[in-house]
């Protein structure tokens, strides 16, 4: 008995220390977001697992945590520089203290279209940009996309520089867009997200700026009369790994990681995409919502109107970046 109970405990401490020594990554991987469950993005975030399962046979497996989770930003940024949190997707606008060539992503008009976003972020500047983050305690996976932020108001439409005069807007509070609604001519009300709803219904603001899935899933379109096709700023996010935990793993582990980050780079602009088509039907069949854009002459205006915030907020390290993407657009 006594010699049965020896063998079990050996076997278990066996048991044990095979699981141990385990690649970290065949261990549960946890990604944060902030997402909604079953929105488009999050789709792309479980398409992201599925494809880890399956690129690795099922030994490496990843934990979906949306909704902040895990935390707020600054929290899960930690958790990934300290090896706590394997894996973040976050807005490019906030790591930018921690590389600042992503503010080149931010500035205004600084992309026409959804195809101008993939020849920059999915090709060499894209990975360039990654790479900044060397040293910060994150590795740069890939971007997923996240739309435009166009413009919507409840007093009229928005199709010309003079539009805008008077307008009140509410504004993320970075100097970015605070500097390019003031060049705009609109008075910018930096507002944490949740008070946004409510200060267009009770008219503390006129209008907002968001992606068209934005305005559509949380309702805006019930306290807004106008919207605008604006494309002034193009909204990215960026899948992050600890980098002292990417630093553990084998090269093989690192290809899967990579190559499923991939995979889910060109899915999620399909799913996305589609779905933001989808977003502007509904607010202009269903919502009421009355849809303008710019034309040519009324876009070459307030391109110059803005120039001076892109000017301002260009630097020795982000010109030459700046420069050579404006370049690879106009190829």
């Amino acid at each position: 008995m006594a010699l049965a109970a020896k063998l079990a405990k050996l076997a278990a401490g066996a048991a044990l220390g095979a699981m141990l020594a385990l690649p970290a990554a065949a261990r549960d991987i946890k990604i944060g977001h902030f997402g909604t469950p079953g929105t488009p993005f999050d789709d792309g975030v479980e398409y992201f697992i599925s494809k880890v399962d399956e690129l690795s046979g099922g030994r490496m497996t990843v934990k979906n945590f949306p909704s902040g989770q895990l935390g707020n930003e600054a929290q899960q940024i930690g958790a990934l520089q300290g090896g706590l949190q394997e894996m973040l997707i976050t807005s490019s606008t906030n790591l930018i203290k921690y590389n600042e060539l992503f503010q080149v992503i931010d500035l205004p008009f600084a992309f026409a279209d959804d195809a101008a976003t993939d020849k920059v972020l999915l090709g060499d500047l894209g990975k360039e940009m990654l790479a900044g983050l060397d040293g910060s305690g994150m590795h740069g996976l890939m971007y997923m996309d996240n739309g435009f932020r166009d413009l919507s108001n409840s007093k009229h439409p928005i199709e010309s520089l003079a539009d805008f005069k008077g307008l009140t807007f509410r504004v993320i509070g970075a100097p970015v867009f605070i500097d390019t609604f003031s060049a705009l001519g609109a008075n910018p009300v930096p507002m944490p997200f949740p008070e946004v709803y409510t200060a267009l219904e009770t008219g503390t603001v006129d209008g907002q700026d968001n992606p068209l899935l934005t305005v559509r899933d949380m309702n805006f379109y019930e306290v807004q009369d106008y919207l605008t096709t604006s494309k002034h700023a193009y909204s990215t996010l960026v899948m992050l790994v600890s980098q002292p935990w990417w630093n553990s793993l084998s090269d093989e582990d690192k290809g899967i990681l990579q190559e499923a980050a991939d995979r889910t780079a060109v899915e999620n602009r399909k799913v996305m995409r589609a779905a933001v088509a989808d977003a502007k039907a509904f607010l202009a069949d269903e919502a009421g919502l009355q849809i303008s854009e710019f034309s040519p002459e009324a876009l070459e205006e307030i391109r110059a109107a803005v120039a001076p915030v892109t000017e301002k907020l260009l630097t020795d390290k982000t010109r030459p970046l700046y420069e050579k993407m404006q370049a690879v657009l106009a190829e």
